[in-house]
């Protein structure tokens, strides 16, 4: 199992850089989703970015995710990937539980307020660009 909350700076920090700030963590994504009359985009994404009152953006984040769950997202991007580039393996640029919660924060962010048109391989491509610009794709390193 992965603890979301062992990324809480990481997560935190992403949240402040693009304007979200409330993080929310719930046991169960897809009960929350049930409860809450909301649909996930990706069933394997432990997150969800919602409006909550006064407009204000919440990232709903699972506290704990099986590896597999995570894995399924690398997955499905290294698969969409290939149609533009089969020359790189996703799962090796993105081999730390690190830069794959920073995928999954950001697909769903790029995602749910639509800032990226042009479909799921534009997302992964802005996603991607982002990651490099906030050196998640460089040598492993935290936030302070």
């Amino acid at each position: 199992m992965v603890s979301l909350k062992k990324y809480k700076k990481d997560l935190e920090k992403l949240s402040l850089d693009y304007l979200i700030f409330n993080i929310k963590y719930v046991p169960d994504i897809f009960e929350w989703a049930a409860d809450n009359n909301k649909q996930l985009a990706e069933p394997h994404l432990p997150m969800k970015l919602v409006v909550e009152s006064d407009d204000d953006l919440t990232m709903v984040l699972q506290s704990e995710v099986k590896e597999e769950m995570i894995a399924d997202v690398i997955k499905n991007l290294s698969i969409r990937w290939s149609v533009k580039d089969n020359a790189v393996d996703m799962e090796k640029k993105l081999d730390t539980d690190r830069k794959r919660l920073g995928y999954c924060f950001l697909k769903e962010y790029a995602r749910a307020l639509q800032k990226v048109d042009g479909g799921e391989i534009s997302e992964d491509e802005w996603v991607l660009e982002e990651l490099e610009y906030l050196g998640y794709l460089g040598p492993e390193k935290t936030v302070d």
